[in-house]
């Protein structure tokens, strides 16, 4: 007995050991991707970066999100990053820490994901600590070539960085629900080929814990938070109905419990993050989901179940997911579907989820990374699994040799950590150091020229970034992105504090690197053009000087015909010689024309508005609403201009343009036309 115990203690030894050396593994590969982001703090202004750090900026400086500004992506960010950016409240404190952050979910993830696929916990920390570093360095892009591997690099590096809005925060709910999963049969000894996960839920209060981890999970993003409730709901609905059955009082009452505490799990979460005011955040939520179909517009407007069978990428992922989720189902009715097996058919099913309200939402094949990553990491998983079971026919101590590599490789990237770190203070670094943002940047015109020009005055910037952060400013409407200002009363909020503002000075993004915005969102810009005059060109915005009244007097008349059903020609007819922009008021109607289309477009329509705005490029595009009012800008060259109004999706819809008036005419703008400061 005595031998047992020992044996027990130095395998628990072994064991601590060995977790020690993966945490130090993972922490040592996040700071030295850590790092290196902050050689520079240089940013592409349209991407995450600063729609991260102006949300942790704002909550430090007080202020609540929903409240006191538009959080977009939900909470998953803020919880994870915060605590870190509070230790340095920079731009360089914040990419910091959401590439160190981001880089530990990842590999959270993968060692959840490997482990639960293949039941071997040193496999799964081996692929943990290595998939960053093999991809971060090249190998991997180098060993399978640019086709696969710049395929595969780029995919994964989509997951463990930071990208666009922390995507891989927001997925990490789904790996965070299942890990507490297997903390608790841990704790209770069970183990996860058993059932005594499933079989708490028979007990009441398991019930409601389980309900208040989803209700709270609502609050984490606005889609994986979503996602994850929707299917911890109906997972558990499918075990009360075929596992744990006891009759109907017995279904009700755990449905009733279950009920009760989503409730006050989303009620208090909702309570907390927003000082007691949770409606803010439902109308938040509201006011995007009704936008978001039209305004991002990934499917290009074709009906919604066609756009998914004509999208065979979307497809080669979705359906082996799918095929594994009705095997687990077949699984839960013949009460054979281990705890192991529901967690991974929860994360697939969470992950499929997501990427199927990405594409109802209108944002398209958008988030890819997530259902292609995971497949591509289950794949190989299998894989290695099968190597793993031919490895006990040839090697028996085959897990001694997997926990030896695991070791060794944590042993060596803790080594290449402490050289990057050891090596950062001397490393050199691109362009000047700013206070501000705590760090370096080549952005001179952007934050040392520009806020020369306008003598610290306040500048109402359409997407807020390193100029605010350097004045120690926010964007006056708490939507530091115009793209977040969605919803009709958040919309015209936006609009009434710009166009009723009195700013002496606008910044935009440069319209050739984001000529979309200008159609999209034209409510905002005729106020633009009308007032302000575009005077200086920075590295990745203009900055527009405010200067009376730019109407020009131009006489125009407007005539709407219609070109088919679904489409209708809207012509500006000016004297001859005159070149301008027009401001129309279009209104229109659409409808489907049959139960068919509207069934193939799952209830969901547009109208997209294409028309020439800039001399030096053919047309621009926008999306809005079924059936609405919108303005819109159309070029007027030498007398003549026409935009073109179509349903959408157009074999299903009909059009009807009610009213088109011209407003007034404007300055025409050419992308590239330079003009200097002043």
């Amino acid at each position: 007995m005595r031998g047992i115990l020992k044996t027990q203690d130095r395998s628990g030894t072994q064991r601590k050991l060995e977790w020690c050396l993966w945490a130090l593994a993972v922490a040592a590969v996040s700071l030295s991707l850590a790092l290196a982001r902050v050689e520079t703090c240089d940013y592409v202004s349209v991407n995450g970066d600063f729609q991260s750090y102006n949300v942790f900026r704002r909550m430090l400086a007080g202020q609540t999100p929903y409240v006191d500004f538009v959080n977009y992506i939900g909470m998953a960010p803020v919880w994870v990053n915060l605590p870190l950016v509070a230790l340095n409240n920079t731009f360089a404190g914040s990419l910091f820490a959401t590439n160190f952050t981001s880089n530990v979910l990842f590999s959270v993830t993968v060692l959840l994901w490997v482990w639960l696929i293949t039941q071997n916990r040193p496999a799964a920390m081996l692929a943990s600590v290595c998939l960053t570093k093999f991809v971060s360095s090249g190998l991997m892009a180098t060993l399978f070539g640019p086709a696969l591997g710049g395929y595969w690099a780029s995919l994964f590096q989509n997951l463990y960085a930071p990208g666009n809005s922390m995507r891989i925060a927001r997925l990490f709910l789904t790996f965070l629900l299942a890990g507490l999963g297997l903390a608790w049969l841990r704790a209770k000894g069970e183990p996860a080929e058993g059932t005594a996960l499933q079989e708490a839920f028979a007990r009441l209060p398991a019930c409601g814990v389980l309900g208040a981890l989803a209700g709270a999970g609502l609050l984490w993003s606005s889609d994986f938070g979503l996602a994850a409730a929707f299917c911890v709901t109906v997972l558990f609905l499918l075990e009360q109905a075929l596992r744990l059955w006891a009759g109907p009082r017995a279904f009700f009452a755990r449905l009733g419990v279950y009920a009760a505490g989503f409730a006050l799990g989303l009620l208090a979460c909702a309570s907390l993050v927003t000082g007691l005011h949770p409606g803010v955040w439902l109308q938040s939520l509201a006011a995007t989901g009704g936008w978001q179909y039209f305004y991002f517009n990934g499917t290009g407007g074709k009906a919604l179940l066609l756009y998914v069978l004509a999208t065979p990428r979307l497809l080669l992922f979705a359906a082996p997911c799918g095929a594994f989720l009705i095997w687990c189902l077949v699984g839960l009715w013949k009460k054979k579907l281990t705890d192991r097996q529901l967690l991974l058919g929860f994360v697939a099913f969470t992950i499929l989820a997501a990427t199927g309200a990405y594409v109802l939402s209108g944002s398209g094949y958008n988030f890819k990374e997530a259902l292609e990553g995971y497949s591509w990491l289950a794949a190989f998983a299998l894989a290695g699994r099968g190597l793993l079971w031919l490895a006990r026919r040839i090697a028996p101590r085959r897990d001694l040799a997997l926990r030896a590599a695991a070791g060794t490789l944590s042993l060596a990237l803790i080594a290449l950590a402490g050289l990057d770190a050891a090596r950062w203070p001397s490393a050199a670094h691109s362009g000047q150091y700013l206070e501000a943002l705590g760090g370096y940047t080549t952005y001179q015109k952007a934050l040392v020229e520009l806020p020369e020009i306008t003598g610290g005055e306040p500048v109402f910037s359409l997407y807020a970034t390193g100029l605010e952060a350097v004045e120690g400013t926010f964007q006056p409407t708490g939507c530091d992105y115009i793209i977040h200002a969605l919803g009709g009363e958040k919309r015209a909020e936006y609009v009434s504090a710009f166009a009723e503002g009195g700013w002496a000075w606008a910044q935009t993004p440069r319209m050739d690197l984001e000529n979309w915005l200008t159609m999209q969102n034209w409510d905002v810009y005729r106020h633009l053009w009308a007032g302000y005059e575009r005077c200086y060109a920075t590295e990745y915005s203009w900055l527009w000087r405010a200067c009376g009244d730019r109407s020009l007097p131009v006489e125009a008349q407007v005539r709407a015909e219609r070109q088919s059903d679904s489409s209708w020609a809207v012509t500006v007819s000016a004297p001859e010689g005159q070149t301008f922009t027009a401001d129309l008021y279009i209104r229109w109607e659409s409808g489907f024309t049959g139960a068919k289309g509207a069934f193939l477009s799952l209830g969901r329509s547009m109208v997209g508005c294409a028309a020439p705005l800039f001399g030096d490029m053919p047309g621009v595009a926008g999306y809005f609403p079924a059936s609405g009012e919108a303005h819109i800008p159309v070029r007027v060259e030498d007398g003549q201009g026409t935009a073109t109004l179509w349903s959408a999706d157009e074999a299903f819809t009909e059009l009807t343009v009610t009213e088109a008036r011209f407003e007034r005419a404007l300055p025409a703008l050419d992308l590239y036309e330079q003009e200097a400061a002043q």
